[in-house]
């Protein structure tokens, strides 16, 4: 087995007294950057507003959501799926409510279970809406809370009320007591155990996740609630395989909440700009938890316009008119998804105009009210107007959307610099049908005209359209594994690593020509050309003086490896906080086609150097991302030290 040696110095910033490597849920189940996340509301608690009891007419919008996303993988958010509708029975999760129906005769449990299974045929893995705070006096288990004193209390010993949901008062489950009762995985175990298809999807939403209700008469903090849900989480995690999603970010459970699917980057999410944060740790859906369409347009606010946001689709208004939703997932969702697989290089926003450029010469800007990207110096988006790859599928697929309806020259992307003709599909929330065959493509270019509301997807001509297979039922193009951590060998790589090759940041490179290594948005520095610290690595195998380099990048950044003989070799990194600037980094060894996180580590204190040592084979990329986490007991608000970029990767070698 050949070896390989890349250097790399430090990426990420954690707060100097942290001494350990955090815990976190990462790397999570599901990538919800990549992952379609929305609501479905089966019964509201008043005969008055959603009543959606007929699960068949719930699988055939599922259906139908199914073919306006090309197949995407979703997941979707059941609320009011519980005994007595939304709200109802908390501080409990079950039963089902006895009067949700499904063809065949099936009622109550019976029939959600078969939705269930049903809507995976759609692409579509289904989860439940739930909320650990709320409690109510008309629950059947509030006598067992209130006998075990799991509700909050002032300090007089009366119980904390909440708001009034469906003219019943709620009150506030002390967390902290219960978790330290048992009672929290019990409740867990109980939802887990009536719904275990719960394991195969991944995900379980937290309604009302920025409440965390103090309790004066136990002492208890906001805090000490928050810190439960971070072992809730982790719980899940651990014993189900579930990763804990909720209704608003929260920067404090950064690393353990994986999206907030009501996203507004300020009061009630994170806090912090989008630059901190990659979507692949958090993302989010919308900043408002309806939709509220003017003109059947929504204005949102434009940070989230630049970066992107996905969809809720709370409102029943998409079921009833699912051509909305359509729309809304063209202009929000496939824009999103297709801006997260990017990296975020740059971001500006002065004088009311806003821009992001990304990898893959890729522009997001806003502004005077209209989004526009491009990619390549050439538009694919422009307001409503939307020419995007539909890149989950396994064969080349362009969407167009157009809103008002229009005539437009567009320019494909350079996967489809060989392709000299197309068909066009006409999609509709019920159909795919063909509209046009074996159009010509010149120059690269393809002129459309649509009518308003049209949306078309463009594949090369002859490409089955109907048989949908994603990219991630595909096998991954590389395999690896960690080997183990060198802390001792420090810059004196020569004669341990680097028999088969190496590249040096700053030095030398040198590799056969069966092993590509290519860098993705990043830039080089050169900190000392000419260094004595044995920190420093040799810049060649002469141990011809040593240089301290590094890439940097701001967010995050891509080591693309592709081992074109299929062997195994070993492949080690060398990370060095060159300034001793207490440093974090998040390592992850993604496939690089289906980008599905392989491995991952997150390292910590490595003002001495360390090096990550793997075994590859096939074609892999290694994601270095800065990594903060806000530690309790110091309530950082901020990465420590804050820096502009990660300064971060020095060498790659290779056994």
């Amino acid at each position: 087995m050949k070896y390989l040696f890349i250097f790399l110095t430090s990426l990420l910033f954690i707060d100097p007294v942290l001494a350990h490597e955090p815990q976190t849920t990462y790397p999570f189940g599901k990538d919800l950057s990549q992952t379609m996340t929305y609501k479905i509301m089966l019964r509201c608690a008043t005969a008055d507003q959603v009543s959606n009891l007929d699960l068949g007419a719930v699988l055939k919008y599922i259906k139908q959501i199914d073919n306006i996303t090309r197949g995407l993988p979703k997941v979707v958010i059941l609320g009011g799926y519980q005994q007595d509708g939304h709200d109802h029975q908390y501080p409990w999760w079950t039963p089902a409510d006895n009067t949700l129906f499904a063809p065949g005769g099936l009622k109550g449990q019976p029939a959600l279970n078969w939705l269930i299974k049903e809507a995976i045929k759609y692409h579509t893995h289904c989860t439940f809406h739930v909320n650990p705070f709320d409690a109510y006096m008309e629950s059947p288990k509030w006598n067992y809370y209130a006998g075990k004193d799991l509700i909050c209390k002032e300090t007089d010993g009366t119980y904390v009320k909440g708001n009034k949901w469906w003219g019943r008062q709620s009150y506030f489950v002390d967390l902290v007591n219960e978790w330290r009762s048992g009672v929290t995985k019990e409740r867990i175990d109980d939802l887990i155990t009536t719904f275990p298809q719960l394991k195969e999807t991944g995900v379980l939403y937290f309604d009302n996740i920025t409440q965390y209700p103090a309790s004066p008469f136990h002492n208890q903090t906001s805090d000490d609630q928050r810190n439960t849900i971070k072992k809730i989480a982790l719980y899940l995690k651990q014993k189900y395989g579930i990763q804990l999603i909720g209704e608003y970010g929260d920067k404090k459970l950064y690393g353990y909440l994986s999206q907030g699917i009501t996203w507004d980057w300020g009061e009630y999410s994170l806090g912090i700009d989008q630059m901190e944060v990659p979507p692949y740790l958090m993302c989010g859906g919308r900043d408002i938890a309806h939709d509220k369409l003017l003109n059947q347009r929504l204005d949102i606010k434009p940070a989230l316009q630049v970066f992107g946001s996905s969809v809720q689709f709370e409102d029943i208004q998409f079921q009833h008119f699912p051509d909305r939703a359509q729309r809304e997932f063209a202009h929000h969702t496939l824009t999103y998804f297709n801006l997260n697989r990017l990296l975020r290089e740059r971001y500006t926003a002065n004088n009311n105009s806003y821009t992001l450029n990304l990898s893959e010469n890729t522009v997001s800007s806003y502004k005077d009210g209209l989004q526009t990207i491009t990619r390549d110096g050439n538009l694919i988006k422009s307001g409503y107007e939307v020419f995007m790859p539909v890149y989950w599928l396994d064969h080349l697929e362009t969407m167009y959307y157009s809103l008002d309806g229009n005539t437009h020259t567009w320019v494909f992307p350079k996967t489809w610099n060989r392709i000299k003709s197309a068909d066009l599909y006409l999609i509709t929330p019920d159909t795919i049908t063909i509209k046009k065959a074996n159009r010509d493509i010149t120059d690269h270019s393809i002129t459309l005209a649509l009518k308003a509301g049209e949306c078309v997807s463009i594949v090369p001509h002859g490409t089955e359209v109907r048989r949908i297979r994603t990219i991630y039922e595909l096998p991954a193009t590389g395999v690896v594994s960690l080997n183990g951590r060198d802390r001792n060998t420090k810059g004196n790589w020569v004669s341990i690593y680097g028999k088969s090759g190496y590249a040096i940041i700053g030095g030398k490179r040198d590799l056969p020509s069966s092993i590509n290594l290519n860098y993705i948005a990043n830039k080089s520095e050169i900190w000392d050309s000419n260094s004595t610290d044995v920190r420093a690595p040799y810049r060649s195998s002469k141990k011809d003086g040593r240089v301290a380099a590094g890439n940097t990048a701001v967010l995050h950044e891509i080591i693309d490896v592709e081992l074109k003989d299929r062997l195994k070799k070993k492949a080690s990194f060398y990370f060095l906080d060159w300034q001793h600037h207490h440093r974090q980094i998040l390592v992850d060894v993604i496939d690089a086609n289906t980008k599905k996180v392989l491995q991952s580590n997150v390292i910590s204190n490595f003002d001495d150097g360390i090096y990550l040592n793997y075994s590859v084979t096939g074609h892999v990329q290694f994601r270095l991302t800065r990594f903060f986490m806000m530690i309790t007991a110091t309530l950082i608000t901020q990465p420590f030290p804050v820096f502009s970029s990660t300064d971060s990767y020095q060498s790659l070698t290779f056994n």
